[in-house]
């Protein structure tokens, strides 16, 4: 006996009269398609792309298999899902249903023979690889019953450039130097043994107060220490890029420790960002707190989101997205 298994979100999106993606299947086919993509934000490497790929037949046909087919292989976690989600009309809860008898992903083709059915929604995740930053990415599904197959294709969607770091931190007295390049931390005697003086950016310090007494806090400031914030501070020895700084108060759910995902700095904003002749120093820094840095070199351009900091550590906990421009 043939089962028709239902998923809630594709009779939802009908309800609401959401667009969908158009379908290239011949209009006499009895086999229908549609598709949406789930998850928000921007296409980055590492992130889950996520699908909901609707298929039906009207005269009661099985379908057999659907293939997936992606410009790039993806990464570790690309492929169907062998069940699919519905909620259940007698107590509203949302339940899974097993929808694939078999599923396979192997270089950029994803593969799942279908159970008995005539109607389904598939769940597909992409995991973006590293070979697609920058370039653009689009998926081509395709149905397939005895009578015929369906097929329709993704919007082309193009991968940022820019690239995420998160976990990072820096303390007075031990790690408090930091390379853009490396994406690491350095405590100064680290930064002379390897000979990487020429790397380091920005150098962390933390005072209560300034000169004549006005605030200052947790700071960044840049190895050439025009202003002479780093007193008493070491700075490595051959250490003097001039890197421009600024505080921004630009909220980023990407960054953000328990943020919301949708709302971040895109690399269009990175790209446009002004940063020619302000300041080689931030201070007063403290938590949900971003500063726009530009390196010496103008290689890179990064926005750090101060997730955490600590007076009595003298700690500061960060992420960043990084950019490189050249």
């Amino acid at each position: 006996m043939k089962k028709i298994i239902w998923f809630s979100l594709y009779l939802l999106l009908y309800t609401v009269t959401v667009v969908f993606y158009s379908s290239c299947s011949d209009d006499e086919s009895p086999l229908r398609n549609d598709l949406l993509r789930k998850d928000a934000g921007p296409v980055l490497v590492g992130n889950t792309l996520e699908f909901a790929y609707a298929i039906g037949s009207t005269d009661g046909t099985s379908i057999k298999a659907v293939e997936i087919t992606a410009s790039f292989p993806g990464a570790e976690g690309t492929g169907i899902a062998m069940n699919s989600r519905y909620t259940n009309p007698n107590n509203g809860e949302e339940e899974e249903v097993r929808i694939a008898t078999e599923t396979s992903t192997e270089g950029t083709v994803s593969k799942a023979y279908i159970v008995d059915t005539i109607a389904a929604t598939i769940r597909y995740f992409y995991v973006v690889p590293k070979e697609a930053r920058g370039n653009k990415i689009r998926f081509h599904f395709r149905s397939i019953t005895e009578g015929g197959e369906a097929t329709i294709q993704s919007p082309e969607y193009t991968v940022s450039s820019v690239e995420i770091f998160k976990n990072l931190s820096l303390s007075s007295g031990e790690r408090n130097c930091f390379s853009l390049e490396t994406m690491q931390s350095y405590s100064v005697a680290q930064v002379e043994e390897l000979g990487i003086a020429d790397k380091i950016d920005f150098i962390y310090t933390f005072k209560s107060t300034m000169g004549s007494g006005w605030s200052f806090a947790h700071g960044l400031v840049a190895p050439s220490n025009e202003k002479g914030y780093l007193y008493p501070v070491e700075i490595p020895s051959g250490a003097t890029n001039r890197t421009l700084m600024e505080k921004r108060y630009w909220p980023d759910g990407q960054l953000k420790t328990s943020g919301v995902p949708t709302i971040y700095v895109d690399e269009i904003d990175l790209r446009q960002a002004a940063l020619d002749g302000v300041t080689t120093h931030a201070y007063e820094l403290g938590q949900d707190q971003g500063v726009l840095i530009k390196s010496h070199d103008q290689k890179y351009i990064a926005y750090l989101y101060i997730n955490e900091t600590s007076s009595n550590l003298q700690r500061m906990n960060f992420a960043i997205k990084r950019l490189t421009l050249k």
